[in-house]
C-alpha cells in the first residue's frame, strides 16, 4: 500500500486544498465598501466563489485519487521534472518584479516572455519577438484603453522623453 502523500494527484489535491483554504481565509480580509454591503456583489465575491469552487475541486480529486490503483510514486514523477529551466523561470519572474518599475509594462514584460521562450527552447526569434509584442501590446491596449487602467511606463521612458 502507497503512503498518503507519495500518490501525485493526491499531493497536488492536497497542495492545491491547502491553498485554497489560504485563500479562503485571505479573501475574508478584504475591506468592503460602506456602500456595497446592500448589493449582492462585494469585491470579496469573487475571490469567495474562488476558493470555494477551488476547495471543492481539490477535495474531489483528493477522492477520485484514493481508487487510482495504477498510479505513480510522487519520487517517480520528480526525477523526470527539467530542475533548471523551472528554476531559471523562477529567477526570471524575479528579476522582471524588480526590473518593472524600472522598465515600465511594455519593455519588462516584452523581454521577460522573449527570455521565457528562450529559456523553453524556442529558437525561432521571429516568431517569439512577434508573438510576446504582439501579446503585451495586445494586453496594453486593453488595459488602457478599454479598461481604462493605468500601466506604468517606467522610469527608463520617463528619463528619456524629459
Amino acid at each position: 500500500m502507497m503512503y498518503f502523500f507519495d500518490h501525485k494527484d493526491r499531493l497536488g489535491a492536497f497542495i492545491l486544498l491547502v491553498f485554497s483554504l489560504i485563500y479562503l481565509r485571505s479573501s475574508m480580509d478584504i475591506p468592503l465598501d460602506p456602500f456595497d454591503l446592500e448589493v449582492g456583489f462585494t469585491s470579496r465575491s469573487l475571490p469567495i466563489f474562488l476558493s470555494v469552487s477551488a476547495i471543492f475541486i481539490s477535495i474531489l480529486l483528493v477522492f477520485f485519487s484514493v481508487y487510482d490503483s495504477e498510479a505513480k510514486p510522487v519520487s517517480d514523477e520528480l526525477s523526470h521534472i527539467g530542475w533548471r529551466p523551472m528554476l531559471a523561470l523562477i529567477l526570471l519572474m524575479a528579476v522582471y518584479v524588480t526590473t518593472f518599475n524600472y522598465l515600465g509594462f511594455v519593455l519588462a514584460s516584452a523581454l521577460f516572455l522573449q527570455i521565457a521562450f528562450m529559456l523553453l527552447g524556442e529558437r525561432r526569434l521571429l516568431l517569439s519577438v512577434c508573438v510576446s509584442l504582439g501579446l503585451i501590446l495586445l494586453l496594453w491596449f486593453i488595459l488602457t484603453q478599454i479598461f481604462g487602467l493605468y500601466l506604468d511606463s517606467g522610469m527608463l521612458y520617463r528619463e528619456l522623453r524629459s
